[in-house]
Parts: structure tokens; sequence; C-alpha cells
């Protein structure tokens, strides 16, 4: 994935350190900050916490990163196109789900009744039980 044309489509600068947190978000993996900042400093041992956050937070705003409630914690994941996360209610797992037209059919009849032009739609849907939790449970 060209994280570079990504970043510079939004205005940013495409640093190093941007770039590492854009390839490991882009494992789909959707870690905490602390997990983030644990895999980000294998490459950039000095790298600090608070450089992570500015760099999070200018991600964010920009719509290239976005937090996903996860039982109450904050898990991150890159959002480079349209999909929906499915969240486990039992143990807080996270994974992607590609869109249906259906959800784009939606995402038109809320533009046209809000007049709004919608640029990020978040769908999280919740289970009680995720496939790794129901292979645990007998």
């Amino acid at each position: 994935m060209n994280f570079i044309h990504h970043l510079k489509e939004r205005h940013l600068k495409a640093t190093p350190q941007r770039i590492s947190v854009l390839k490991i978000l882009n494992r789909h993996t959707h870690p905490s900050i602390d997990e983030l900042y644990e895999e980000i400093k294998k490459e950039f041992p000095t790298i600090s916490l608070a450089t992570v956050y500015k760099n999070l937070n200018i991600l964010k705003q920009t719509g290239m990163v976005l937090e996903v409630n996860a039982n109450g914690k904050p898990k991150l994941d890159i959002y480079l196109h349209p999909h929906a996360h499915i969240v486990c209610k039992n143990c807080g797992a996270v994974e992607d789900a590609d869109f249906q037209k259906s959800v784009y059919a939606y995402q038109q009849e809320i533009e046209q009744k809000s007049q709004y032009k919608i640029v990020q739609l978040d769908v999280t849907a919740v289970v009680d039980t995720c496939r790794q939790c129901q292979k645990v449970t007998p």
C-alpha cells in the first residue's frame, strides 16, 4: 500500500513515524495505543509516547485513522476504504467487514435527508461472542 501517496493526498508530510503507524495499523490487528506504541518502538526505539499521540491525532483528524470502541477500550484502525467493524462483547476483539451496497444506499439516504455530504461512515456491529470465543466455549 502506498502510504506516502495517501498522506500527500491529505496534505501531510510522509514522516517515517507516520508511515510506521500506518504500516502497523494496516495489519488490521486493531491495537490499543499502548500496543501500537510498543510496535513502533521496535523500529524507533527513542520515540516518545507524546510523538505517537501527536501523529495519531493528526491522522485521526484527516480520517486516515479511527478509534473503535471495544468494550470501553479504544482500539485503533487504519481507514483508507469504507468498512465496518465487528466487536465481540465477550473479549473485545475487533474484526473488519466490508460494506455491502445496502450500507452505501443508507448513506445516500442520510445525505439526502440531512443535506450533508458524509465523508466517513462508521459502522460498528456488536456480537456476543466472536469466532475465537466460540472455539474456546465448550
